[in-house]
Parts: C-alpha cells; sequence; structure tokens
C-alpha cells in the first residue's frame, strides 16, 4: 500500500537536518527533559476522546478547566482557552466574540490572513494603519503609538485595535504605551502573538499582550514553544471581554473532536516553560549574542539588530551578496543540510527556539561563512549567479484606493479567473497571499495595480507558492 506522505516524514527523519523554522520543539529535541515519560513517545496511548474523566474542550469543568488555569497561572494570563485548531482558530473566535456585523476595527495592513478571514465572516471593516518599512533591511516595522492615535482620531468608532506583535520578523509594537491609550479610550486590544508565546522567559525579548493587560492574546505555542503543531492558547484579561461569546465562537471555529494529544502537547510545553525555560532562553540569547558578534565580520550578510525585537527570530539581509533570499536558501539547505523558515528576494528569515543547541547556532554562521568565501573565490560573485532585487512589500503595496469594495462583498461575488496580466485595475475576488509569512498581498476587493502585478510575476517566476494563484491566473470580480 502506498504511503506518500509517511514515506516523506521518514525520509526527513533520516536526513537529520538543523531546523531552523517551525514548530519550535525542533524534532523533538526540547523534550529531552520527559525523556520516555512524554507524549511524544506514546502517542497512540494518549489519543483519545470525551470520554469519562477527560472532560469536554467545548463547555469543561474538570481535568481540562483544571489544566487551562494551570496554564493561566503560568503564563500570568486570566483565563486559558486551549486551541487545537491552531492560532488561527484563536484568532477567528477573539475577533468574532467582540465585535459585531459592520462594526470598525483598527489594524495593521499587514496582518496574517487568518484576520482577514474574520473581516470577511464578521462583516467588519477593517481601517488599515499602513505598515512602516525598515530602509536597510526592507521589512516592516512594529505598530508605533503615533500610527495608533492618528487611526483613532481618523476613526473613532473602531470596537479596538487589533496588533501584530511581535511580526514574522521579530519587531515589536510599542505594546504596553498602546495598551494605556486603548483602556483610556474604552477599545478591546486584541494581540496576534502567534509568533511569540516564548517571549515572557526573558526580559530582553519584547513584552507578552498578557503582561501588557491586553484583553484577547493568542500564542501559537507550536511555533516557539516545544509543542506540537497546531497547539496554541488564548488568553483572556480583563473586564471588556465577552466570554460567552468568546466561548460559542471558539465551539463554532474548533473542532467538536479535540486532540488529546495536541491539548495535553500545549500542557507539556507549559510545564517545560516553567521549569526550564528562563534557563534555556539565557542560554539561547548568549548563543545569540556570539551569533551576532560573528556576523560582523561578514560583509556580505546582515543581521538585523533593531533594539528591542525578538532576536529569536534571525532576519539575514542577503542582497549584498548579489543572490537572492531564495538563492541563498537553497544553498544553505542543499550544501548544509539546514531548513530555514523563509526567503525573500531580500533576505532570509532563520527561526530560533530554546530547542536548538549551540552547535546549531554555530553551524549556521559557519554556513554563511563558507557561502561568502566561495562567492569571493569565484571573483566577488562574478560567477554566481547575477540578481537584481526585487521590490520588498512596501507602503506602495498597501495603500487605500478609493474604488475598491468591501471585503465581504467581494468575497461573495460572482468571479473569474485572468492570467496576471489581465488582471490590471480588476478588483480581486479573493485574498492573494504569499506563503509563508501568510500576509496577503492583495485583499478582496481590492484594485489590482502594476505594483501587483510585478510582484506576482516575480513569484510566479521564483515558483513561491502562492495562494491564491492558480496556474498563472488570478481571481477577479466579475465586471457587470
Amino acid at each position: 500500500m502506498s504511503t506518500p506522505l509517511l514515506k516523506t516524514l521518514e525520509a526527513l527523519k533520516k536526513e537529520n537536518r538543523i531546523s531552523f523554522h517551525t514548530p519550535g520543539h525542533k524534532k523533538g529535541n526540547a523534550f529531552e527533559i520527559f525523556g520516555d515519560g512524554g507524549i511524544q513517545g506514546n502517542l497512540y496511548q494518549y489519543d483519545t476522546t470525551e470520554v469519562f474523566g477527560t472532560d469536554q474542550l467545548q463547555d469543561p469543568s474538570g481535568v481540562l478547566e483544571k489544566s487551562r488555569q494551570w496554564t493561566a497561572d503560568i503564563f500570568q494570563g486570566s483565563q486559558a482557552y486551549y486551541l487545537v485548531n491552531g492560532s488561527s482558530a484563536g484568532v477567528l473566535a477573539m475577533i468574532l466574540s467582540q465585535t459585531r456585523p459592520g462594526e470598525e476595527i483598527l489594524l495593521p495592513r499587514d496582518v496574517h490572513q487568518s484576520v482577514i478571514h474574520a473581516l470577511i465572516l464578521g462583516d467588519l471593516t477593517p481601517r488599515f494603519i499602513p505598515p512602516e518599512i525598515d530602509p536597510l533591511y526592507k521589512i516592516p516595522k512594529g505598530t508605533t503609538l503615533e500610527k495608533v492615535q492618528w487611526g483613532l482620531e481618523k476613526h473613532p468608532n473602531c470596537k479596538g485595535v487589533l496588533l501584530t506583535h511581535p511580526n514574522y520578523y521579530g519587531r515589536g509594537s510599542q505594546l504596553q504605551e498602546i495598551r494605556d491609550l486603548t483602556k483610556a479610550r474604552g477599545k478591546i486590544l486584541w494581540v496576534d502573538q502567534a509568533h511569540g508565546a516564548h517571549l515572557g522567559l526573558h526580559s530582553d525579548l519584547p513584552q507578552s499582550g498578557v503582561e501588557a493587560g491586553a484583553d484577547l492574546t493568542v500564542m501559537s505555542f507550536h511555533k516557539t514553544l516545544p509543542a506540537m503543531t497546531q497547539s496554541a492558547v488564548l488568553f483572556a484579561g480583563g473586564d471588556l471581554v465577552d466570554r460567552d461569546r468568546l466561548q460559542e465562537q471558539l465551539n463554532i471555529h474548533q473542532s467538536s473532536s479535540p486532540s488529546y494529544i495536541l491539548m495535553a502537547s500545549i500542557e507539556q510545553a507549559a510545564a517545560l516553560y516553567r521549569q526550564e525555560g528562563r534557563e534555556r532562553m539565557k542560554a539561547l540569547l548568549e548563543g545569540m549574542d556570539r551569533l551576532e558578534k560573528k556576523f560582523q565580520n561578514l560583509k556580505l550578510f546582515q543581521l538585523d539588530r533593531a533594539p528591542g525585537k525578538d532576536r529569536t527570530k534571525i532576519w539575514i539581509h542577503t542582497e549584498n551578496s548579489g543572490l537572492s533570499g531564495e538563492e541563498v536558501e537553497t544553498w544553505i539547505r542543499d550544501k548544509q543540510g539546514i531548513d530555514l523558515e523563509l526567503s525573500l528576494p531580500q533576505g532570509v528569515l532563520a527561526l530560533a527556539s530554546i530547542g536548538n543547541r549551540e552547535k546549531d547556532l554555530e553551524k549556521l554562521y559557519l554556513a554563511f561563512e563558507e557561502l561568502e568565501k566561495t562567492l569571493y573565490n569565484k571573483g566577488k560573485m562574478e560567477n554566481s549567479v547575477k540578481h537584481t532585487p526585487g521590490k520588498p512589500p512596501t507602503e506602495s503595496f498597501y495603500r487605500e484606493t478609493e474604488k475598491k469594495l468591501p471585503i465581504r462583498e467581494a468575497f461573495y461575488r460572482t468571479k473569474e479567473r485572468v492570467s496576471i496580466n489581465k488582471s490590471l485595475h480588476r478588483r480581486a475576488g479573493s485574498a492573494v497571499t504569499p506563503y509563508p509569512p501568510g500576509i496577503p498581498l492583495i485583499l478582496p476587493g481590492e484594485i489590482i495595480t502594476r505594483g501587483h502585478i510585478d510582484k506576482l510575476v516575480e513569484l510566479r517566476d521564483k515558483k513561491t507558492k502562492v495562494n491564491g494563484l492558480k496556474e498563472g491566473k488570478i481571481l477577479v470580480v466579475t465586471e457587470e
């Protein structure tokens, strides 16, 4: 019997590659503390359902309620809700439970696709904050207090503010200041902290949404803590949260047969967080100190060392090498056995966690050192693949257009597929999203510009996975 997925996973296991991507347990390395006592060695024995003694996730009152409160106490949240459909389910539930159809919310334009899905399902009106782009590293910065003040003054009827903190590249927002502002104005603060479940482990990391007192904070335990993929937690705090509606929305967006393996994985990750997390994070950041110092010896590759960023997100700028991030990622993977999280024309992203070891960071640096030597040995890249850097995502991609349709209306309109080059000035019929990182380049209803088309052609030519692009064609609203 053919088992293509099992065979692929088995082959990857045998390759013993170094992981600088999710999940945060790094192929189980973080589980060493549990030996044979953890769930990882006994998956089928732990796989059960709602039987006597196991409680019910949709209305917990027994062991699951005790487990959730235990996790909430560790992370200093008032309540914790277990998520088995990843942070995406938490994002949907936390937004839709605190809003009504037609209401407005303030949010940065470079949000995850799950936020856009919430806007569609909830018939909500987004009021976007245009992202500010770092001119050197060409990646989005976090959201500032000034931008939120501007947004709320322009759109005072917004029900609340949503932040992505930290963003995919590790840049944080002015979280505490923004929280103080939203609290003073009686606005909900949602924090999409999918990439920051580890933030509370060290004072040198950005502040956590729970620590700042956000109303609702969602964390992907599987991304940066040693939990299995799809394991996440939603933390609630404050008097503005309607907890009954929150549970109702969670019941809508999660399976009625939740995985007890995933929920046990959350609890196991929380236990490691409490027992060894701070010590391991301290060691990881000390290793990052050494890595950053070594990278200063390189001329062609630069680490993003912006003050206050999450340093476990290792953004490496590659444009000075003459290679695109995609070309660098391919070389690192094929020649060095290292898997990175993301590549873009201007750089690559490596995600480190408490599951990584010192030797992993050393191997990462040596790989880039060898690549630089290889390029110089070829006559300062004379024989390497030449690359003209493409345009990174900038404010121009995300500016508001006057003729756009509301997101929900565009999503439900009659649509047709047209080639990329024939989509100019048409209204997009669905989100177009490079994955990773899962941040929509085009939203439903937006007018497709020349900049969009150039970027899509570039992504297509590089064979980058783009959700919403099929056989070189894009969905647009049918013209009436």
